[in-house]
């Protein structure tokens, strides 16, 4: 028997699905190939997903934990792309309302059903301010440690995009002696998004910890794949990515 939360999840695809009717195929599946995901792409614009939510769904409830956990069978369940954005969507105007303990307990079993840079980069919005708590930090940060030697290529990555994720966003930061070995034991990583990765948290540490970073990359400056060192340098000054540069010519 089907439960009522996988119910929901059927009527909310069905919902998106017809929204999509009037979508050219074809680009969605550009978007598709683009997002690099075995989900089904509906290509429905951000917008178009916004204002549906807005609209309503019986998924949605008074309380915003149950509604949070209804949202967490949604995205666990679906293999539509757009219909697991909504979860982002519900928690972008109601995460503030759910006690970070509660988003602890769920937020970390989403990574079991990312397979995009899309996805696992909108979680790490979220899985980053759970560094910021003081009753949720120590949790996470064990979380890092094991997804930072994890098989799974998006808990791999995910090791890294929530450790500053965008710094100028957070309130707190986490200590650059916790960052370090954590973008070091990747450094050397063979996939291209984990790469991705390295290069972003190098940038953003650059941001929190300019010297230690610069010092850092200048020390692993052989190491860093060209797509990590072609990220990790953009926010520098000119003579800093002429010194870097320099010497990997070398």
């Amino acid at each position: 028997m089907q439960s009522i939360t996988s119910k929901y999840t059927r009527e909310v695809e069905e919902s998106l699905t017809i929204l999509s009717k009037k979508v050219d195929k074809q680009k969605a599946e550009k978007l598709k190939k683009y997002i690099g995901t075995n989900l089904t792409v509906l290509g429905l614009t951000s917008k178009d997903q916004v204002e549906r939510f807005k609209r309503g769904f019986d998924i949605l409830n008074d309380s915003a934990l149950k509604s949070f956990q209804q949202f967490h069978t949604l995205f666990t369940e679906s293999t539509y792309f757009e219909v697991k954005n909504l979860s982002f969507i519900f928690l972008d105007k109601n995460h503030q309302h759910i006690h970070a303990k509660n988003q602890l307990k769920v937020l970390p079993k989403w990574i079991k059903k990312v397979d995009n840079w899309a996805h696992s980069d909108n979680l790490s919005k979220y899985l980053t301010r759970l560094l910021e708590h003081d009753e949720t930090k120590k949790n996470m940060e064990s979380l890092i440690l094991n997804w930072n030697h994890s098989n799974a290529l998006w808990e791999r990555r995910q090791s890294l995009i929530c450790l500053f994720y965008y710094a100028r966003t957070k309130k707190k930061q986490v200590e650059f002696d916790f960052a370090q070995p954590l973008i070091l034991n990747l450094i050397h990583d063979k996939e291209y998004y984990v790469q991705k990765a390295v290069g972003w948290a190098l940038r953003e540490c650059y941001n929190v910890y300019p010297d230690q970073t610069y010092h850092l990359i200048k020390n692993n400056i052989k190491h860093i794949n060209p797509v990590a060192f072609t990220t990790c340098i953009e926010k520098m000054n000119a003579i800093e990515k002429m010194n870097l540069k320099s010497l990997r010519k070398k």
